[in-house]
């Protein structure tokens, strides 16, 4: 199996650019990392794993909403900033990169150039929505830059993968029974967590109905549809990874896994994660075309279990086929439809870059829809440059994709799959907010996008064989 390091270019013939990075962006996969950069990893895995086992309503008692995982991301934070002190890495660059430093000035500026205007509600959600804009960041860049040692960004995929499963086997155990698993509640109170007083997470949904009476599992989500979200993300995921696995036992435990999560599709009563995967499906079949015949292998299975899910869970293609045969009376499309028209209003307040993140107040209005509730907490602007930092993310991890090698094909494709999950869920839910699904899609593209780096620049510095030919010839 070929490695990064072993088309390195030859003394004397690489520029200075190439020079540049072919210590850093080339010969990292043979690199293990070091001991701050092993703390980062542990701290990011500590928090995937709190993130799903802990549910998202518990809180620690002291007098804020302050949840055990937000703690680790602030460790998490500080460790990354001693790795780029001790070791100094790059940050993401090209377009991409100045759309997400674009992203990060407006959202970061906008409460303190609108300070004066916000009111008291505004102003707390300004404060949450800053803690959680600098914690989001540093995990982000965590992952981008764990993914320059390949076995890193597997595990960390991994991590996610097995996480999801774990959540989705709880959900699938919540339905069948129609009772919750208080155990996980009892864990969340043994090491002394509350019940967040100040959130409507704060109410169990672990098993809830509509009311029409259908179930719907949650899980440790904070509400079936983010959990919805959740399990297509790792669906999505999981099916990348079959495409281009060569091991047994990596095959057999992706199955598995990939069993549990399609079975759990239904258990959420949601169509979230059904407007995903057919939002999802045809790009990410296009960009692996040329893997059809695993495409329709893998397809077989999960199809059956799908089927099966269906059985257990009949509610669900009930919901879907009304939603396409009578969608005209379907009250959850008309009411998220009639909410468009109160967008003009209060984009008026804060037009250009909004009053800043989690400062819209659902008590005037509940969009259920990420792109409404963005426009108006980022502005025109604000949204614009949201919109391009995952438009040019998603460019950027489909171009590496095209030009990775087989073992590292994967981590670039997860990040198109994440980009485009949480493209497809913003019209669905508030899917830039809840803690479970936004920042797992960041986790996914930061491992995905640093990949793309070391795999485009490698591309870039390489010699072309018209560049070898012509050497040689001389």
């Amino acid at each position: 199996m070929t490695t990064a390091t072993d088309s390195a270019p030859a003394e004397g013939t690489a520029t200075a650019s190439s020079r540049f990075y072919e210590g850093f962006w080339i010969s990292r996969d043979d690199v293990p990392l070091d001991l701050i950069g092993r703390t980062v990893f542990v701290l990011l895995v500590t928090y995937i794993v709190l993130n799903r086992v802990i549910a998202d309503r518990f809180v620690l008692p002291v007098g804020a909403s302050v949840r055990l995982y937000e703690i680790v991301l602030m460790m998490l934070g500080l460790v990354w900033m001693l790795w780029m002190m001790r070791e100094p890495l790059p940050f993401p660059t090209g377009l991409f990169g100045l759309f997400a430093l674009l992203t990060f000035a407006l959202i970061g500026l906008a409460p303190f150039l609108n300070a004066l205007t916000l009111t008291s509600f505004q102003t707390n959600g300004a404060e949450r929505g800053l803690f959680r804009l600098f914690i989001f960041t540093t995990m982000f860049l965590a992952a981008f830059h764990l993914a320059f040692r390949l076995r890193s960004g597997f595990q960390v995929v991994g991590w996610v993968v097995a996480a999801t499963v774990f959540q989705a086997g709880v959900a699938i155990f919540e339905f069948t029974t129609k009772q919750r698993l208080f155990w996980l509640d009892s864990l969340a109170t043994s090491i002394g967590m509350i019940p967040d007083p100040q959130s409507i997470r704060a109410i169990p949904v672990g098993v809830g109905s509509r009311l029409t009476g259908e179930v719907r599992a949650a899980s440790t989500a904070p509400h079936p549809i983010v959990l919805s979200a959740v399990v297509a993300l790792g669906v999505l995921v999981v099916g990348t990874w079959l495409l281009y696995t060569g091991r047994t036992r990596q095959r057999t435990w992706l199955m598995v896994a990939g069993g549990v999560l399609v079975l759990a599709l239904p258990v959420t009563n949601s169509r979230t994660a059904f407007v995903i995967l057919g939002v999802a499906m045809l790009p990410i079949f296009i960009l692996h075309v040329r893997k059809l015949p695993q495409i329709l292998i893998w397809s077989l299975p999960m199809l059956a279990a799908l089927a099966l899910a269906f059985a257990i869970s009949p509610e669900t293609p009930r919901l879907l086929l009304n939603s396409v045969t009578n969608s005209g009376n379907d009250q959850n499309t008309q009411v998220r439809i009639e909410r468009f028209s109160r967008v003009p209003e209060l984009l008026e307040e804060h037009p250009m870059i909004g009053a800043g993140y989690l400062t819209h107040d659902v008590s005037i209005q509940l969009f259920d829809n990420a792109y409404n509730k963005a426009i108006i907490e980022f502005g025109v602007l604000g949204f614009a440059a949201v919109i391009m930092f995952f438009l040019t993310g998603l460019v950027t991890a489909w171009r590496a994709t095209l030009r990775a090698r087989d073992s590292e094909i994967v981590l670039p494709a997860i990040a198109v799959a994440a980009i485009l999950s949480v493209l497809a869920a913003g019209g669905t839910f508030d899917a830039w907010t809840f803690d479970q699904f936004f920042p797992t899609v960041l986790i996914l593209m930061g491992v995905g996008l640093g990949r793309s780096a070391v795999i485009l620049h490698r591309d870039r510095d390489e010699p072309s064989s018209t560049d070898l030919s012509l050497e040689q010839g001389a």
